[in-house]
């Protein structure tokens, strides 16, 4: 009899701390808490791999802007030597040398730049034809390399946001922690309006923090 009172207690259901409707509304709590402290963690690993993207394609853009302003330089001094070349020979009345530079090393859009500069006012004349005034001469090398540091600025601007969007994820994540402590708590006391009120905090925690996930979703 005492053998069979042992087997029918075995086999009598168990429902650990889940003994009524307000038990099972904290299991539910401590899911969606966790899952939310997942997803968080998630986005926060999501945002710091874009920001590493970001900040590796602003370095790499930024370091072939600075190659191709370095052309540009070279190119600048390029002509710069031969402008004085041409000037030189004009001083000195060398006609052949001079149309030797025009026919085979000036270019027509060198030569361009030259005589916008020579038909400036000498009070006013810079002091060469390779200048951002001059509307006849344009350094390619110079333009693409402003228009990939202007990339390049771009990118450090999507690296820095994401990076913050990062951290937004991570702190919002850690505060999700105490909703879950407070909901773990709960389910250790017996105390109704102890109960409730840690519930009540929790909830307060889990939905504030979902809300914050939200607003970082759009932003």
């Amino acid at each position: 009899m005492e053998h069979a009172r042992e087997q029918t207690h075995l086999l009598e259901p168990h429902h650990g701390w889940i003994k009524s409707g307000l038990d099972l509304l904290v299991a539910f709590l401590l899911g969606l808490s966790v899952m939310s402290i997942a997803w968080g963690a998630y986005k926060a690993e999501v945002k710091g791999k874009d920001a590493d993207h970001y900040f590796n394609r602003s370095d790499e853009t930024l370091g072939t802007a600075h190659k191709l302003e370095l052309q540009g330089d070279q190119e600048v001094t390029t002509y710069e030597q031969l402008f004085l070349e041409l000037e030189r020979d004009r001083a000195e009345g060398r006609v052949k040398a001079v149309a030797y530079l025009r026919r085979r090393l000036i270019t027509p859009d060198l030569m361009g730049a030259v005589t916008w500069w020579e038909q400036q006012p000498a009070s006013t004349r810079p002091p060469s034809p390779f200048v951002n005034a001059n509307p006849n001469y344009h350094n390619v090398y110079y333009d693409r390399g402003a228009d990939l540091e202007a990339r390049a600025a771009t990118y450090l601007n999507k690296a820095h946001k994401a990076e913050e969007r990062a951290i937004d994820y991570t702190i919002v994540s850690v505060i999700l922690t105490v909703g879950l402590f407070l909901f773990g708590i709960s389910t250790q006391i017996g105390t109704n309006w102890v109960k409730l009120g840690l519930l009540a905090i929790g909830a307060i925690v889990l939905f504030g923090s979902i809300g914050r996930f939200v607003q970082l979703a759009f932003a």
